[in-house]
Parts: C-alpha cells; sequence; structure tokens
C-alpha cells in the first residue's frame, strides 16, 4: 500500500529492468479480475500495466490522462474523473516499478468506496533485480554494502516474488479493516503496519490454497527483516529528513511483517485446522486474527522504532529501566524489544 504516502515510494522503489521473465503476469492478473472485481459492493480492479505503460511513454500528460481514462472505461468500466486519472497516471510511468493499492472513494477519503486498484510492478525483473527491488536497495540508498544477495536469489524463485508481490497488493484491497481505518484519518505508522501485516499474511494464505506454495512463510519472513535490519536504522537517521513524513522515517518498524508472518505459517502447518481448505470469508477472518494477536503492538513498535533510531542497546536499556519503574506499563514491551531485537539480528 504505497500511496499512504506517496514518498515512501521513491525509497522502497528501485527501478531495474530484468533480463526475462519466467512467467506470464498478465494471464495471472486476468484471472484474479474475474474472481475477484465483485467481492464487495466496490469493484477490485487489477490492472495489467503491460497494456498501458508502453501507450504512455513520451506523451504529454494531459495524453496520458486521457488514455488512462479511456482504457480504465473500456476494460474495467469504471468511469475515472480528472483528479482519479491524475493520481494513477503516476503509477505507469514514473512509479511502473512500484506495487502498489490505492482505494478510490466516491466523496472524499474515508467515505463509501467508488472502487480500489491493484497495480502490481510493471517491471520485467530479472531474480536478482526483483531480490533487490523488494529489499529497497538503491544506488540512491545504498545500506546493503557487501550484503550477499544470493542469499535471497538461492531461496525464492522470480515467481515466487512476483505473485507474492501481486497478492500482496490485492489483500489490501480485500482488507476491509486495516486499510479503512488509515483512510478515514491521518493514518499513523502503526496502522500501516498493521495493514502491511494483513496484507503479507492474507497474500500467504492465499498463495498456498491457490498455488500449493505452502512453504514461503519462512523465506519471506527473512526477507521481510533483512529489510528492517538495514533500511530500519536508516529511514530513522537524519539521512533522511524529517519532511518525508513519520511513516517513512518509521519505515523499518513499519515493515518488520516477520512475527505476523512466522505465525501464519504456523496456521499453515496445523493441519487439524484446515486453512488450506478455508473459503475467502474464513481466510480474511482468519488474517485478520493473526494481524490482531501478532502484529507489534503500538507500545512495542514505538520501542522498536527507537531501537533503529538510538541502537538497539540504548533502546533496550531505556525499557529495562521502564519497566522496572512500572512493569504494569513496560515489562512486556521490555520483553517484546528483547524478542524482536533476536528476530533482527538473527
Amino acid at each position: 500500500m504505497k500511496n499512504l504516502p506517496r514518498l515512501i515510494v521513491p525509497i522502497l522503489l528501485m527501478l531495474t529492468h530484468g533480463l526475462g521473465f519466467a512467467f506470464d503476469l498478465s494471464s495471472e492478473v486476468e484471472k484474479l479480475n474475474e474472481e475477484y472485481r465483485n467481492t464487495y459492493e466496490y469493484p477490485i480492479i487489477i490492472f495489467d500495466k503491460n497494456e498501458i505503460a508502453p501507450k504512455l511513454v513520451g506523451l504529454e500528460e494531459t495524453d496520458q490522462i486521457e488514455i488512462v481514462k479511456n482504457y480504465t472505461l473500456d476494460i474495467h468500466d469504471i468511469e475515472l474523473s480528472h483528479n482519479e486519472a491524475v493520481n494513477l497516471v503516476p503509477y505507469f510511468t514514473s512509479l511502473n516499478g512500484a506495487a502498489s493499492a490505492i482505494p478510490f472513494f466516491e466523496r472524499g477519503w474515508g467515505k463509501e468506496l467508488k472502487f480500489c486498484a491493484v497495480l502490481p510492478n510493471g517491471i520485467m525483473n530479472d531474480l536478482s533485480a526483483e531480490v533487490r527491488r523488494v529489499l529497497g536497495d538503491s544506488k540512491e540508498v545504498d545500506v546493503y554494502e557487501n550484503f550477499d544477495f544470493s542469499r535471497f536469489e538461492n531461496l525464492f524463485t522470480l515467481e515466487e516474488l512476483y505473485l507474492y508481490s501481486l497478492y500482496h497488493e490485492l489483500s489490501h484491497c480485500l482488507d476491509q479493516n486495516f486499510m479503512l481505518k488509515n483512510y478515514s484519518s491521518s493514518p499513523s505508522a502503526h496502522g500501516v503496519h498493521e495493514a502491511e501485516s494483513f496484507a503479507e499474511v492474507n497474500a500467504l494464505f492465499l498463495l498456498a490454497q491457490k498455488k500449493g506454495m505452502r512453504n514461503l512463510g519462512a523465506k519471506r519472513s527473512l526477507l521481510r527483516k533483512t529489510y528492517s535490519q538495514y533500511m530500519g536504522p536508516y529511514l530513522a537517521s537524519d539521512k533522511v529528513s524529517t519532511f518525508a513524513g513519520p511513516i517513512v522515517k518509521k519505515g523499518g518498524s513499519v515493515y518488520f511483517l516477520t512475527p505476523a508472518i512466522i505465525a501464519a505459517q504456523r496456521e499453515l502447518e496445523n493441519y487439524k485446522k484446515g486453512v488450506m481448505d478455508f473459503n475467502l470469508e474464513q481466510t480474511l477472518a482468519l488474517s485478520k486474527e493473526v494481524v490482531e494477536h501478532h502484529a507489534i503492538n503500538s507500545r512495542s513498535f514505538q520501542a522498536l522504532n527507537k531501537s533503529f533510531k538510538e541502537g538497539s542497546e540504548e533502546a533496550k536499556r531505556y525499557y529495562r529501566d521502564l519497566s522496572q519503574r512500572d512493569p504494569d506499563l513496560f515489562l512486556a514491551t521490555y520483553y517484546d524489544l528483547l524478542y524482536l531485537s533476536v528476530l533482527l539480528d538473527r
């Protein structure tokens, strides 16, 4: 859900042209449009960037806007306002390599949903480039000095990475709880963390059910913790201006989705529960339950962000002292911080 706020996109994004593509993402987009468009009273539409982005190259913005409006009406039967089209165009041009989900409302933010747009990554990377994109590596944000990216290239297939990204964004549009809360008022970094946790967990369940990918949780949790381990201190530092906003500054904590992913993987391994046979309503309910119980709670979220900003040892000392003075309020937070630190350091 990179549209919230938009400034987080350039930091997380690496625009890299790939050398080949192992499967047909357009075919997957078409199938998901058929299956999920009418799930709710508002349509969920998944844009095939491969069809739109090439048509916009080299054109003036006014022409790009008209092409996006006509395409959306012809293919998805959605009539875009001028402002809606203006907001969508960058996701086919400068942000074509971002994977995003954007809700559009009938009458202002937080009101009745008109439709929810899923915009997959439109740049066909090779495996090496896609690993780096997900980890936020770029020439502008070089925090992975001497990091061995082949560790993840050996863990994932390109199909797994692209499908997880696609189903993650789809899950944002299926989320009628955490996502909508972030649009009903000014979003908080912790609220975005919950929404991202939901999307990650629900994508894990859907990929297991639909693609037989039952063992993605462990390696996906490693990928997410690595992002937070390396990008978290950078985003919290003075190298990133406070004008980027609190959600960007707390990006390491926002995208530390490992605890929820691990809990979701355990649910998949609980054969008695029968998650593989759940219908969509049951799956969404389970994803919500996992987030409510296993996403990082608000107080521990702030403690984790302090560790990114001031260093792990300083944060642990600070919360240890607080827990000794007021154990009812801070002992659980201190223990959470110790646990999260272990996850990050491994």
